[in-house]
């Protein structure tokens, strides 16, 4: 092949591509024609380091290109709260097949670490990189995954990368949980590895799957979640992009990131073209937790459940509040140690009420309209009945 390229008025550059059967065969050489000040062409089939170098950074470059526009997910393993990781790729090419290509996949190495993430070919063989042919898109495509760690515990299975499926939902399925999650770029899904569903073995090669289906891109497509802690609650604001079929988000939470329960629900656009914004503040925390993970599990119209990525924060040091405060009848006191006393007396002294917190921190107050002083250990809060 033969490439020009053109500087300036007063000259150019000129590169010849000379390639053979060997790599060692590729030639790149130039030199400077005095006739004419400023010109450089190939004249010689010798390759120096220089331009053998510029060769090899631009084979690779159009090598990359070609990569990052294939269809590939990267998939992650790692313990919930850690920082090792194993990872998998899965990617889709022309000249791949289903089984094990030497010119297209990788197998899996045993980590060291014990964390292993694999996907299974069709011949059974494990494989760290999995390249498929484009025409298994054509029609729904479960691809199994084996996963394994170390030891029993807690584990997030993370996308880092999932792109170039323009017509193609992946989802991943979760055979003992029963769910089919769908993927994007940054989803996490935890899950525990326990002696029951391992068979003691640390490790499952049927639990876990990806899934390919044919279709139409993400009815909703999340553009940023996030959660913050602040003064009586955690703010969560999310926004999406577009929406299609949208019936609403359910906000769950969890205190060790596996078991999520719901805790609150909001209603969604339904068909939009438009971007939205949303926003909940979750006010009932518990007591004694200064570690909580959020995520929002959207569900369509039809039923269809996605999850967003897991988002987590760590809570100051609850304070005590009242609140209604002024209150016409009744008031809440929260942020009080489970079990501690409380006392309530009016300004003059008298005392009104005692007694305790309960397990979830917070205590109800009915008193009779007046001023009162509620304590709680060391702290005293002023109350106004009207």
């Amino acid at each position: 092949m033969r490439a020009s390229f053109f500087g300036t008025a007063t000259g150019r550059l000129t590169i010849s591509l000379y390639c053979a059967m060997t790599p060692s065969c590729f030639c790149l050489a130039h030199s400077k024609q005095a006739a004419s000040p400023g010109a450089w062409s190939t004249s010689s089939p010798r390759l120096g380091w220089a331009s053998g170098g510029f060769l090899l950074l631009l084979l690779a470059l159009f090598s990359e290109v070609a990569q990052a526009q294939r269809p590939q997910l990267r998939l992650g393993l790692l313990p919930l709260g850690g920082t090792d990781a194993d990872s998998a790729i899965v990617y889709f090419q022309s000249g791949a097949t289903a089984d094990f290509d030497l010119d297209f996949d990788a197998s899996k190495l045993v980590n060291p670490s014990g964390l292993n993430l694999a996907s299974i070919a069709a011949n059974g063989q494990q494989l760290a990189t999995n390249g498929l042919p484009p025409s298994l898109l054509g029609s729904s495509l479960t691809v199994p995954l084996a996963v394994g760690g170390p030891t029993y515990g807690a584990y997030t299975l993370e996308v880092g990368r999932l792109a170039n499926f323009p017509t193609t939902t992946v989802y991943l399925t979760d055979a003992l949980q029963q769910t089919s999650t769908r993927l994007a770029s940054g989803t996490s899904y935890a899950f525990e590895l326990t002696a029951a569903n391992t068979t003691g073995t640390y490790a499952t090669s049927t639990r876990f799957a990806l899934q390919f289906v044919p279709g139409a891109p993400l009815p909703v497509v999340l553009t940023f979640f996030g959660a913050q802690a602040q003064t009586g609650g955690v703010q969560l604001t999310w926004e999406t992009a577009s929406e299609r079929s949208s019936a609403f988000f359910l906000i769950e939470r969890s205190a060790d990131g596996v078991r999520f329960m719901p805790v609150g629900q909001v209603v969604a656009a339904g068909t939009s073209a438009a971007a939205h914004r949303y926003a909940w503040l979750d006010i009932d925390l518990p007591v004694g937790t200064s570690q909580l993970y959020y995520r929002l599990r959207q569900v369509d119209l039809d039923g269809t459940v996605t999850y967003s990525p897991v988002r987590s924060i760590t809570r100051p040091e609850m304070s005590l509040s009242l609140f209604p405060n002024p209150t016409s009848r009744d008031a809440i006191l929260r942020g009080a140690p489970a079990g501690g006393a409380v006392e309530v007396h009016d300004v003059l002294g008298r005392a009104w009420l005692y007694t305790t917190v309960k397990a979830d921190g917070t205590i109800q107050l009915e008193l009779p309209p007046g001023a009162y002083l509620v304590r709680t250990g060391s702290h005293t809060l002023h109350l106004l009945v009207q």
